[in-house]
């Protein structure tokens, strides 16, 4: 347990949801799970930024109490990450993906693809950070850590990655949301066969 601005909060490993079965073999329930995931944690990026409006308005014994809700759906949070990571690299293995890192070939169902040296880090840093959102000035920082790139050339880059995807039949999009950025997301069966 860790003391923090208030009371005892625990921090426990993430416990699975009810029916929830990691090694599954069938590619609709993983990537089910992973949608369930990705739903509860934008629903609590909500409710987050819901009390974060309403904090300063509050009197002061409230915004305490306010404030250690904050920590205790921050951590829960934290913990649904660590399932849609899990369950994002169940969904990578389930399609038949495979990235070498020392060649950089990229294959997907007797296909491949041989990526550049940016293009690997941009998809390895892509596939590491499911459902999270980076702008270009992110991945330019965090991807490649490389100053000398604009973000322009991150956009390029991206271009690149969604042809290649896309030519190999990944059923998987780089899509990009207005201020927060660009994400890896696999597609839902339904969506693969539009």
């Amino acid at each position: 347990m860790k003391e923090r601005d208030g009371p005892w909060v625990e921090r426990r490993p993430p416990v699975p949801l009810p029916g929830e079965d990691i090694e599954t073999e069938h590619w609709e329930d993983a990537r089910h799970w992973l949608s369930i995931y990705a739903d509860l944690l934008t629903f609590k990026h909500t409710i987050l930024d819901r009390i974060r409006l309403t904090l300063p308005a509050l009197h002061p014994v409230a915004r305490a109490a306010a404030a250690e809700d904050v920590q205790i759906i921050q951590l829960q949070m934290d913990a649904y990450q660590v399932r849609i990571d899990l369950w994002y690299r169940r969904v990578w293995d389930l399609q038949g993906l495979w990235l070498d890192s020392e060649s950089r070939v990229i294959r997907h169902q007797g296909a491949e693809a041989t990526l550049t040296r940016r293009e690997y880090q941009l998809l390895r840093f892509l596939i590491d950070q499911p459902h999270r959102f980076f702008t270009t000035e992110q991945i330019v920082a965090r991807a490649w850590a490389d100053n000398a790139l604009y973000p322009e050339q991150a956009r390029n880059y991206i271009s690149r990655l969604r042809k290649l995807l896309a030519a190999l039949n990944v059923p998987a999009d780089i899509i990009n949301k207005p201020r927060r950025g660009y994400s890896l997301l696999f597609r839902t069966r339904e969506e693969s066969a539009v």
